[in-house]
């Protein structure tokens, strides 16, 4: 089976947000990956994601033994875009991410074409995984 790793983070960017509106802003972020097809759920992980800073994202996945870096495409207040580079382990790289803050939690979408896989998450903050 082929193993698939998904990345999402997000980082504030420079940008006005309307009051009230949720802000992406560093911090660590705690979640279960699923890639799932027309069978089902093919694949879950643990993912572990940490940012310092604009620019400035690690994340890491226990149960796969991976970690990668973000690089960032765009952001707004509230969404952002990263390309994935594996830097240790044996998963799937290059593939692109999109994030959306909402409701305190980050929803994000991993997808590569060319690999033919995709996948999603919900992360919590600062809530790491039992």
């Amino acid at each position: 089976m082929r193993t698939l790793i998904v990345a999402a983070c997000l980082i504030a960017a420079p940008a006005h947000a309307q009051p009230g509106a949720q802000k992406l802003g560093p911090g660590d972020w705690y979640g279960i990956g699923q890639q799932v097809g027309p069978q089902g759920v093919q694949s879950t992980w643990t993912i572990e994601l940490s940012l310092t800073g604009i620019d400035n994202a690690a994340i890491s996945y226990p149960s796969l033994g991976c970690t990668a870096k973000l690089h960032r495409i765009m952001s707004t207040s509230n969404q952002i875009e990263f390309r994935e580079e594996i830097t240790a382990g044996n998963c799937i790289d290059d593939g692109h991410i999109t994030a959306i803050l909402r409701n305190n939690r980050l929803y994000w979408f991993w997808s590569k074409p060319s690999a033919g896989a995709d996948a999603s998450a919900v992360l919590y903050r600062d809530q790491p995984i039992g």
